[in-house]
């Protein structure tokens, strides 16, 4: 995979823990970066972690009141150093979560 752009959304990186579900074990990774699309966690390598490809994620962003659920799919997983990154795509959020996502990256990045 090259690594050129190939979200059709902007992304805002990202420095906070997220809760996610995965095969009925709750894990915290760092969330990297978020778009309207997706996002991007990263964890330390060699976690003993299911090899599932559906998770559930929980979020509260800054600046918003209440937590974001999402079902989500990893489209892609990669290693860097010391950490292992997962890519997800929203596979189903509410309309309302994803609002709240919107309206974040305008405060970032000002291109949502």
């Amino acid at each position: 995979m090259t690594e050129r752009n190939q979200r059709n959304s902007k992304r805002a990186t990202v420095n906070m823990l997220v809760g996610e579900t995965k095969g009925g074990t709750y894990f915290m990774p760092l969330l990297a970066n978020l778009s309207e699309s997706g996002l991007m966690v990263e964890n330390p390598a060699g976690l003993d972690q299911p090899e599932e490809k559906d998770t559930f994620m929980e979020l509260m962003l800054p600046g918003c009141s209440d937590i974001i659920w999402a079902h989500c799919k990893q489209v892609r997983k990669s290693s860097h150093g010391f950490f292992q990154a997962r890519a997800y795509k929203f596979v189903n959020i509410s309309a309302v979560d994803r609002k709240q996502i919107r309206a974040y990256l305008q405060r970032c990045v000002g291109l949502a």
